[in-house]
């Protein structure tokens, strides 16, 4: 799965949260919290296991989706 995707489905993930609690259904909120850590473990590893290495350094460019040169 790309990175991407993990990160789309953590924000799923989040937002089915959300509407658990705005729904009160107490259960399904205490079920989805309780898998909170278990996403964010795996979004953590996925990020730093990610097999793409930046071109450029910080300093020499703020973003990297993006051409813009950083402003000293």
């Amino acid at each position: 799965m790309k990175l991407e995707n993990v990160v789309g489905l953590s924000f799923v993930f989040i937002a089915f949260y959300a509407f658990a609690v705005l729904l009160t259904a107490a259960q399904l909120a205490l079920v989805l919290f309780s898998l909170s850590p278990l996403v964010v473990l795996y979004l953590a590893w996925r990020v730093l296991k990610d097999p793409h290495e930046p071109h450029a350094t910080f300093e020499e460019q703020f973003y990297l989706d993006r051409n813009e040169k950083r402003a000293l």
